[in-house]
């Protein structure tokens, strides 16, 4: 089992990320690794929900590495999208977001900036880390629909009542039980959430 297509993209001559890819339809899941996370996670975690998104719905799955710097690299991110798409003949396309961790940071912070990007699945984003940057990220995506996944178990869980005023009709709160920040012996519940939300 293995990607369709892997590129390797510089990012701002101090990195390479890479991307996988399982062809698909015009809607585009794309997966952000946590913190120097592989397109593959711990177990193919990343490898095999994209199967199985791509089995389910017939969604195209492009999972990013994530060799952290600091920098926002969302729209190096959302370019590598939009190229693949004109590579494809893809023309009227719309993204859907999962992060883990770090890769939910970014999601949180900048993906409001992307219009083409409809929903956000965010799972453990660390809320300690800037909060004023996460919390302007979640005020302005009116337009998104986005799904804030912490386990109670995850150092971020004790903060979660920062989030809950910003919480709307298309922003929810959901909380896993017995989940720590990786998911550890969880690894199912991780895989079903995209597929759970995606639909």
């Amino acid at each position: 089992m293995n990607y369709d297509e892997i590129l390797k993209k510089e990012f701002r001559d101090i990195a390479i990320i890479e991307y996988g890819i399982i062809k698909g339809n015009s809607t585009i899941v794309f997966i952000k690794a946590g913190q120097d996370g592989s397109i593959y996670g711990y177990e193919n975690k990343y490898l095999t929900i994209a199967k199985k998104l791509n089995e389910k719905y017939g969604y195209t799955v492009i999972s990013s590495s994530n060799p952290f710097d600091g920098n926002n690299p969302l729209d190096h991110d959302m370019n590598v999208v939009k190229e693949y798409c004109v590579n494809n003949n893809i023309e009227d396309y719309k993204v859907y977001y999962m992060g883990q961790s770090n890769g939910a940071r970014i999601g949180i912070s900048w993906g409001y900036q992307h219009p083409e990007i409809k929903k956000l699945l965010l799972i453990n984003s660390p809320i300690f880390i800037n909060w004023h940057i996460l919390k302007n990220g979640i005020i302005e995506s009116n337009n998104q629909e986005m799904i804030l996944v912490y386990g109670d178990k995850d150092n971020s869980y004790r903060y979660v009542e920062l989030i809950k005023p910003l919480l709307t009709e298309n922003k929810k709160l959901v909380i896993v039980n017995g989940a720590d920040h990786n998911f550890v012996n969880m690894l199912d519940e991780f895989i079903d959430l995209p597929i759970k939300y995606f639909k």
